[in-house]
């Protein structure tokens, strides 16, 4: 009965030594692959490990790897919004375990990545439907639409805007300094100038003068000139 005893327990022994030699070299296999980012190649190595001995850290290894794996062929298919999607759900992972941890972190790098490559087709499709929608005119002999001049719009601009400075009309007081230009009155301090009358064409009348004190001690006026001013085309002339 004794010798039963032992032969069993030595055979448990040599069973549980074996376990334990396949668990630890199947882990070691699992993670140096991880390190290569063999994603696959790892999830095989850890099951392997869990059936051996079923563990909170070979679980945890398993289902990261599966996510993962996963997210990167999504990622290099160019599928960037499905690669987010498995690489945001390994990103919020409770992982309790060094290695777990760290393929946590590639989770969330590979998270960041793949939401930049996914907005970069929308931004530069965005662009160039910008570039390409150019202004259309209808043409009244075709149906179909012909795209407008480059310039027309700033030719429109400019007209428009010349229509709205040739519809101004120049004020008094406009006109009163075009003359004190015209007849230099800045280096003449004593002329003065004074607004007369609006003529038969509807310009502007002014006199130009200096006061000339007379022996009797009464002043008149000297005219220095009398000047025009067109309203519209804003020209100062002398009147004869």
């Amino acid at each position: 009965m004794k010798r039963l005893l032992i032969f069993i327990l030595m055979m448990a022994l040599i069973v549980s030594g074996c376990t334990t030699r396949n668990y630890d070299s199947n882990m070691e296999l699992g993670k140096s692959q991880v390190e290569e980012e063999n994603y696959l190649e790892a999830h095989e190595a850890f099951e392997l490990a869990y059936k051996e001995d079923q563990t909170g850290e070979t679980k945890e290894l398993m289902e990261l790897c599966v996510l993962l794996a996963d997210g990167m062929k999504k990622y290099e298919e160019q599928d960037f919004e499905a690669a987010q999607v498995f690489f945001e759900e390994a990103a919020a992972y409770k992982a309790n375990y060094e290695k777990s941890k760290l393929m946590v972190q590639k989770a969330i790098g590979m998270s960041s990545d793949a939401g930049e490559a996914s907005a970069e087709p929308v931004a530069e499709a965005e662009q160039s439907r910008g570039e390409s929608e150019d202004p259309v005119i209808e043409s009244e002999e075709e149906d179909e639409p012909v795209e407008a001049p480059a310039t027309s719009k700033l030719a429109d601009k400019g007209n428009h805007e010349s229509n709205k400075d040739s519809d101004k009309t120049l004020t008094k007081a406009q006109a009163e300094n075009l003359v004190k230009d015209y007849a230099d009155m800045e280096n003449y301090p004593q002329l003065q100038i004074q607004y007369d009358r609006e003529d038969e064409k509807g310009d502007y009348i002014f006199q130009v003068f200096e006061m000339v004190n007379d022996s009797k001690g009464s002043g008149h006026k000297a005219t220095w000139g009398w000047y025009g001013v067109n309203k519209k085309t804003k020209e100062v002339y002398e009147l004869m």
